[in-house]
């Protein structure tokens, strides 16, 4: 089955898709309840138990933002759109819909190692969803320049995910610093990108 469409609707569609995924996940960030009778303890008390919920939502959001920010950077350059392309971008976007799902375990039990496999699994498809996507603009279809930096980068941060996975069964915190590490060097200068991966 071979069809076109537009870019924009493309992105129209995708971007109405990520906010709906914020917003599933900011919902679930619930407000503890308080006894009828409760003391300043019992307030601070549920006030620290949201922490854990607001840590994993923060993150799970600067992962949706990092995604949501290659996505049109991307879509910003290609001239036209393929059908391939339309399903690379419907694997994309499953796999960030899945993303307030594993956020609210982590979030729930942040010490178990399985809600950490969970999240790390969930975390390897977004990334190998959008290394598959750009791969196949780049390579296959040819609808932009061969970035070898950008893709040996998408590689990193796939492969990083995917070890996270088995990380879990020895430390979780192994796989909590992946968790974090990962967005962290999104946010660094391209010339340290440039230094580190040529090495």
């Amino acid at each position: 089955m071979s069809f076109s469409m537009n870019k924009n609707r493309i992105e129209a569609f995708s971007d109405g898709v990520i906010a709906i995924i914020i917003t599933i996940m900011v919902l679930e960030l619930h407000i503890p309840e308080l006894k009828e009778t409760f003391t300043n303890l019992d307030v601070w008390t549920a006030l620290l138990s949201l922490i854990p919920k607001i840590l994993a939502y923060l993150l799970s959001f600067i992962v949706v933002a990092i995604l949501w920010l290659n996505h049109h950077s991307l879509f910003d350059k290609i001239p036209h759109t393929t059908t391939g392309l339309v399903w690379y971008n419907a694997f994309l976007l499953f796999s960030m819909s899945l993303i307030p799902l594993p956020t609210a375990f982590l979030a729930k039990y942040p010490t178990l190692y399985q809600a950490t496999m969970f999240y790390g699994f969930v975390m390897f498809l977004n990334a190998l969803a959008f290394l598959l996507m750009r791969r196949y603009v780049e390579v296959d279809a040819k609808l932009i320049p061969y970035n070898k930096m950008v893709h040996k980068s998408n590689l990193i941060s796939t492969s990083l995910y995917l070890l996270s996975i088995p990380l879990a069964l020895v430390s979780i915190y192994f796989s909590f610093i992946i968790f974090i590490g990962i967005p962290v060097w999104y946010f660094l200068p391209d010339k340290f990108h440039q230094k580190i991966i040529k090495k």
